[in-house]
């Protein structure tokens, strides 16, 4: 049973490794392409673009590694299928059960270490393009139409634009009493970053404490003002990223109550659960694909069968998206969006198992 074992994911992971690589690389040269006028016209040049993918990779591995496990799971078993392979497996008393048992380890194992490796080099990646100031991270997520709020010192700040990765515009801040009873509003044109302040500038000043209904007019302020706060251009990268690009530590801060984010808590929350449970949702895709792939007869090649498990990995995406876009901006509970499409198909999965059982 260990040879079966050892033998199954040898050939699982090198497939899965190569088709990751095929599938960062494809996907890294199309996106490269999209934005080529931006990349070529730096300093760098040509090389830029090696940069680009590099920095870009740990994004399109985060997209994509449930469909490459789907994808190295279904061209294992046509390997073993064209090499009558999965014959002598199944000869041998190796039944589906036990087949998808000795594929376990190296499926799991494949799912926890794609998170760990997301965890670690997402985040910093992000940042680093959003310094870049390349493609769509030039604005990323602060517009007049998606503000970033901040709670900082008991204060609330309102950023509508952000310039550069440390330069920030039409800003306003809600300077606050103990008690929290808004005592002055400040207006900035621009906000850029003086190690370790930011320096406020085209300011208007608006006194309220005290006046009990008294109209006031705003003040326009001459010269410039410090803003002293803890955020740096690297917690404002970090506030103004999608929930999504963000390490699981960065996501449990954000989905905290009275923490700061560009999105609501729950947006964080659910993330944080999608993350996790990636490594469960391999092993359902697991539970699917393998029934699917039993395929024994003479003139077998698998063709078909891969042709529709891959159908069910696009399926399995195309529902996690919908439910993700739902949770995220609050149309439905986060453990129904988590859970709905892992039930959906484990559910799949042991009926396909049954039913490959009883042929």
């Amino acid at each position: 049973m260990f040879k079966f074992l050892s033998y199954l994911s040898k050939s699982f992971l090198i497939t899965w490794l190569l088709t990751v690589f095929g599938f960062l690389v494809l996907i890294g040269l199309l996106d490269s392409l999209a934005n080529g006028s931006d990349i070529v016209s730096g300093d760098g040049g040509f090389k830029d673009t090696f940069r680009y993918m590099m920095l870009r990779a740990p994004v399109i591995f985060d997209r994509i590694f449930i469909f490459t496990i789907v994808v190295a799971i279904l061209l294992t078993y046509v390997k073993l299928i064209r090499q009558h392979e999965l014959v002598a497996l199944l000869g041998f008393g190796i039944s589906v059960p036990k087949q998808i048992l000795l594929l376990t380890p190296i499926v799991l194992s494949a799912g926890f270490s794609s998170i760990t490796i997301i965890d670690y080099a997402i985040a910093p990646a992000v940042r680093a393009l959003q310094a870049w100031g390349i493609g769509e991270y030039k604005v990323k997520n602060i517009t007049p139409d998606n503000p970033l709020w901040i709670e900082d010192n008991g204060d609330i700040v309102k950023a509508d634009m952000r310039f550069s990765y440390d330069m920030l515009g039409q800003i306003e801040i809600y300077k606050r009493s103990p008690q929290g009873q808004v005592e002055e509003i400040i207006w900035a044109e621009t906000a850029s970053y003086k190690d370790p302040n930011w320096e406020l500038s085209g300011l208007q000043s608006l006194p309220i404490k005290g006046a009990d209904g008294e109209p006031r007019n705003a003040l326009r302020l001459s010269g410039t003002k410090l803003w002293k706060t803890r955020q740096t251009p690297t917690t404002i990268a970090r506030l103004a990223a999608e929930p999504r690009d963000l390490s699981m530590s960065e996501m449990r801060n954000f989905r905290r109550r009275g923490n700061s984010g560009s999105k609501p808590r729950f947006a964080y929350g659910f993330w944080h659960a999608h993350r996790l449970t990636r490594p469960l949702a391999a092993w359902i895709l697991l539970l699917c694909a393998v029934p699917l792939m039993q395929r024994t007869g003479r003139q077998d090649t698998g063709d078909k069968a891969l042709i529709t498990g891959l159908a069910m990995g696009f399926v399995f995406l195309i529902i996690d998206g919908a439910m993700a876009t739902f949770a995220a901006s609050g149309g439905i509970a986060v453990t129904t969006a988590i859970a709905g499409p892992l039930i959906f198909f484990a559910m799949l999965g042991l009926y396909l198992c049954l039913k490959a059982e009883s042929l």
